[in-house]
C-alpha cells in the first residue's frame, strides 16, 4: 500500500518537472532580464520604474511557487552575471525568489489552482505582495546593509516608486494573463 502511494507521488512529480515547463521558465527568466535591463524608466534620485518582475510573477501564477521562485532566482543571478548593477548581495536573490514564490502560493494554494476563477484578485494580491512587501520592505533591509542609513528612510523614500510599479504591473498583468494562459499550459 505504501509503495502505491509513493509511486503515485513519483508520477505526479514527474508530471511537474518537464522539459517543456523548464524551457518556459528559462524563457520567462530571460524575458525578466531583458525587461529589467532595457525597459525601465529612470526618475529623479536614481530610481527605476519598470515591468521587469512581471515575467517572474507570471511564472508563479502559472507554474506554482517553486517554479516561480526558481524563475526569480535564475533571473537575478544570470542578470547579475551578464550586466552587474552593483555589488552582488544574496538578499536580493532571495527577494527575486520570493517575487515568484509568493504569487505561486497565492495562486495555487489560496485559490486551489483555478486560474480562471478570481483571476483579478490573484493578480492584485500577487502585485501587492511582490512590490509592497518584498520590494519595499525586504529590499529596504538589503539596501540598509550597504549604507547603514536607518531602515525607515529607505522605506519612506521608496513608497511612491513601489506604488507606481504595483499599479503599472497590475494593469499590464490583467491585460496579458488572459491572453497568454493558453500558451502557458500548452
Amino acid at each position: 500500500m505504501a509503495t502505491a502511494a509513493s509511486d503515485k507521488r513519483r508520477i505526479n512529480l514527474n508530471k511537474k518537472f518537464t522539459i517543456n515547463k523548464l524551457t518556459k521558465i528559462a524563457i520567462l527568466a530571460a524575458l525578466s532580464i531583458v525587461l529589467r535591463r532595457f525597459f525601465t524608466i529612470t526618475i529623479p534620485v536614481n530610481k527605476k520604474i519598470g515591468i521587469g518582475y512581471m515575467p517572474i510573477i507570471l511564472s508563479g501564477i502559472f507554474y506554482g511557487p517553486w517554479f516561480g521562485g526558481l524563475t526569480g532566482a535564475l533571473a537575478d543571478v544570470v542578470g547579475m552575471l551578464i550586466n552587474p548593477d552593483g555589488i552582488f548581495h544574496p538578499g536580493f536573490t532571495l527577494s527575486a525568489f520570493l517575487m515568484g514564490f509568493g504569487p505561486g502560493l497565492i495562486s495555487f494554494y489560496f485559490f486551489n489552482d483555478k486560474i480562471e476563477e478570481k483571476l483579478n484578485l490573484k493578480i492584485i494580491l500577487s502585485c501587492i505582495f511582490g512590490f509592497m512587501i518584498i520590494r519595499l520592505l525586504l529590499d529596504s533591509i538589503w539596501l540598509q546593509q550597504y549604507s547603514r542609513n536607518p531602515y525607515r528612510i529607505y522605506v519612506l523614500r521608496r513608497v511612491p516608486k513601489q506604488l507606481i510599479e504595483t499599479v503599472l504591473n497590475t494593469i499590464i498583468l490583467k491585460i496579458i494573463v488572459p491572453r497568454v494562459q493558453k500558451y502557458a499550459y500548452a
